[in-house]
């Protein structure tokens, strides 16, 4: 295990993480109530899609393709409930955005670490 990569990657998810939830906060929308807990769980996911994009490093696929698969697995748990709720489009826009976090997170952990 690589500890410059896991911190490299994982202070890349947080700042993914404070990007997107700020992105969150200035939705407007009426049906869509944004709480702190809310926010304080999407920054959750992305820290930990960068420590798990960190800590992923043997695993035998490129960086990108890497990246894409555990930024999907890890968003699933956050983008699960808005999927149930009726609210597959918001659902899967959060799986898109982890899987773009989880590339930025593995290509920039794998170019300098």
């Amino acid at each position: 295990m690589n500890a410059k990569r896991i911190a490299i990657a994982t202070v890349i998810g947080l700042l993914c993480g404070l990007f997107c939830a700020h992105g969150t906060s200035t939705l407007e929308n009426p049906n869509f109530v944004v709480t702190t807990g809310l926010l304080a769980s999407v920054v959750y996911n992305r820290v930990l899609i960068g420590l798990v994009v960190g800590i992923g490093d043997n695993i035998n696929l490129h960086p990108v393709l890497r990246g894409a698969l555990i930024g999907a697995v890890i968003t699933m748990a956050l983008s699960i409930f808005s999927i149930f709720d009726g609210d597959a489009m918001g659902g899967l826009t959060l799986i898109a955005f982890g899987v773009v976090y989880g590339i930025i997170a593995d290509l920039v952990a794998s170019k300098f670490a």
